[in-house]
């Protein structure tokens, strides 16, 4: 802890030791001003009650004297203003990156792993925007991209355990993913156009990335073919890195190739690797930082207890000088 204006707490101190010096001068030029000369006195001053009633007059004296300090010194100390003190690189993280779940029948089992493994990726992340997609014939936003990881784990644990049973625990991670009036079900490349479209502030360059997790199996037609999806990620500079339940097939193969023409990569759900291949691949993406930026030292004041202190003092005070004047 450092004091911000000590200077000013300096001052306070001198003007009070001042105040004090000032009133005792004047108080003894007006007993020295007053002195009535009288015989025999000793004899007054040496009774018992006489010497009771002197002590407990100093004591009295000393202890106003001693709760001004208490009120004085705090004064002083919170006049100084007291702060804590760091230094902080102004430096962010501005990485975006959405994940994006195929909740059809056809991932119903395997999508409850998948979700922990977005929970595993999301746990090697410090500063990066999430979000979290799911779709079936259409899509849901879950969350949008946060950088409030408390968030982010909580849902994505509440959603796992929503694929547990139906109707358990957790939330529904299929609420609101069908469309009744849609031609189709699992339509990925509609749900992947959902999670592109997901990014806000398009006009910046921000480097972006999708989690996509699906088995690539397309039941139906929706609004985007597979090549406009994968298309439209790329244009806006996001890679689309995939976690398939399967490791082999033409599904596999045709996501494999496309995930490959943005930049990413696709990982079979059963590669122990996958969680920190995806981490390490998304980690060399450009961090970027403010521009022009110098390290900033900034305080944050901490006045509470000289104010607690001064306080109690003035409480203290206010009965006692009550008293003694009467």
């Amino acid at each position: 802890m450092e004091l911000t204006w000590w200077w000013l707490g300096v001052l306070v101190l001198l003007a009070a030791v001042l105040v004090a010096a000032t009133s005792w001068w004047r108080a003894r030029q007006e007993r020295v001003g007053e002195v009535v000369l009288a015989a025999h006195t000793r004899r007054m001053t040496d009774l018992p009650v006489y010497r009771r009633a002197l002590t407990r007059l100093r004591g009295q004296l000393l202890v106003l004297t001693a709760v001004l300090a208490l009120v004085f010194v705090p004064a002083a100390w919170a006049a100084s203003r007291p702060a804590d003190g760091y230094l902080v690189e102004p430096e962010k993280r501005n990485r975006d990156i959405m994940l994006c779940l195929d909740v059809s029948g056809s991932m119903f089992i395997t999508d409850q792993a998948i979700l922990r493994s977005f929970a595993d990726v999301v746990k090697g992340f410090e500063g990066e925007r999430i979000g979290l997609v799911l779709f079936d014939s259409q899509a849901v936003t879950a969350f949008p991209l946060t950088d409030d990881y408390d968030l982010v784990t909580t849902q994505l644990e509440e959603y796992a355990n929503g694929f547990s049973s139906i109707g358990g625990d957790g939330l529904d991670p299929q609420a609101g993913t069908w469309n009744p009036n849609s031609s189709g079900t699992s339509l990925i490349p509609d749900g992947l156009a959902s999670c592109t479209y997901g990014f806000d502030r398009r006009e910046e360059d921000r480097p972006r990335a999708i989690i996509l997790g699906t088995d690539n199996m397309v039941a139906g037609r929706g609004v985007y073919t597979p090549e406009e999806a994968f298309t439209a990620a790329e244009d806006l500079g996001a890679r689309v890195y995939a976690i398939d339940p399967n490791d082999s097939g033409r599904a596999h193969e045709e996501l494999v190739e496309a995930t490959e023409g943005t930049g990413g990569k696709t990982y079979p759900l059963t590669d122990e690797e996958a969680v920190t291949g995806i981490t390490d691949e998304i980690e060399r993406l450009e961090a970027a930082r403010l521009p022009d930026t110098k390290p900033q030292f900034l305080r944050t004041d901490k006045p509470r207890w000289p104010v607690l202190l001064l306080v109690l003092g003035l409480l203290a005070y206010l009965p006692l000088a009550w008293r003694w004047r009467r």
